[in-house]
């Protein structure tokens, strides 16, 4: 019989291979967080992401980020399980490659797990970051024993993931669940990704702006008071502010929000029959405001049955949801 002495060293690595780190990346922000595998983030670090304009600038600034968490409890980033991924985009999942990221410049074809594998020395596993929301909010949040879940992210872009039966549907190019570019009207502003009309161009982040200025030059107060304070600059969770404060014009923002997305949520409703979904993001904050409209209009809009089975509720996971399922990402994919 052979006896295996444990040193000091293998204790460590046992002890660095329950940690696993997720990254969620966007247009605004990188959010990198030390997972343990109850799904609590021990550690958390947000880098701002618009001062990097190349994905190869993106690439180190994850890798710095991956190795200075990791390096708070006293860990190398190739002793974790992994790393997880999530992208604002098109991702082929088997190869880790980024195809397309529409609201972040520059990322076309873009092989991100193995340049990230190659720095970090580590296994990493890449997908979109609403598929890594859903996937959070299933294992750990408001979509905990649902059998047919639809994801939804609000903010600069319109995100969505399918998880039926425990399973991501990220279809035949790894494009499921794209609904922020389903075409709502086709007369309408033009989306980022150069349609018109499509359900991001009408409730995202741009499209809250739009509808705030127009509500300011209608004299939308505390509204304007709150713009000017700002320098003429307009963001929804301004937008949000005035509307609790009691601002008219604010609240119309909203209710117009809400009956946007609820149309768009009657047609995924109808075509996937889920029995809930969950909303996340960052303008999902504003929740109160928009809610009830989104309801009422997906209940008149959707088939009468469907639109019975499902509830739409919250994400509970709020900023931290990417980085959960990111690392539930790594524990599917990796092991």
């Amino acid at each position: 019989m052979v006896y295996r002495l444990w040193t000091p060293r293998h204790w460590l690595t046992m002890r660095a291979r329950r940690w696993t780190v997720g990254v969620d990346f966007g247009g605004t922000n990188i959010k990198v967080g030390l997972v343990d595998p109850r799904g609590r983030i021990a550690r958390s670090r947000v880098v701002p992401s618009r001062r990097f304009g190349r994905p190869d600038a993106f690439i180190e600034a994850i890798s710095n980020a991956v190795g200075s968490i990791t390096g708070t409890v006293g860990i190398r980033p190739a002793q974790l399980r992994g790393v997880g991924v999530g992208a604002p985009g098109t991702v082929d999942v088997q190869h880790g490659v980024v195809h397309a990221c529409v609201n972040v410049a520059g990322w076309h074809d873009v092989p991100l797990r193995r340049h990230l594998e190659r720095r970090l020395r580590c296994r990493c596993a890449v997908d979109n970051d609403a598929n890594l929301l859903t996937l959070g909010e299933w294992r750990f949040g408001s979509g905990r024993g649902a059998t047919q879940l639809v994801g939804v992210t609000l903010g600069t872009g319109i995100g969505g993931g399918l998880l039926f039966d425990g399973r991501l549907v990220r279809g035949a190019s790894g494009s499921a669940g794209e609904i922020g570019h389903m075409v709502i009207d086709r007369r309408g502003p033009r989306c980022g990704c150069g349609r018109r009309g499509c359900l991001e161009a009408l409730v995202g982040t741009a499209a809250i702006v739009r509808m705030a200025r127009r509500a300011i030059r209608r004299g939308a107060e505390p509204l304007g008071t709150l713009a000017r304070e700002a320098q003429g600059c307009v963001v929804p969770r301004m937008v949000g502010r005035a509307a609790r404060a009691g601002d008219r014009l604010a609240r119309e923002v909203w209710e117009k929000f809400g009956r946007r997305l609820g149309i768009g949520l009657a047609n995924v409703v109808n075509v996937v029959n889920p029995d809930r979904i969950v909303i996340g993001g960052g303008v999902a904050n504003n929740w109160a405001l928009f809610a009830p409209a989104l309801r009422r209009t997906l209940r008149a809009e959707a088939f009468e049955v469907p639109a019975r089975a499902v509830r739409v509720v919250r994400a509970s996971l709020g900023d931290r949801a990417g980085i959960i399922g990111a690392a539930v990402l790594v524990w599917n994919e990796i092991g």
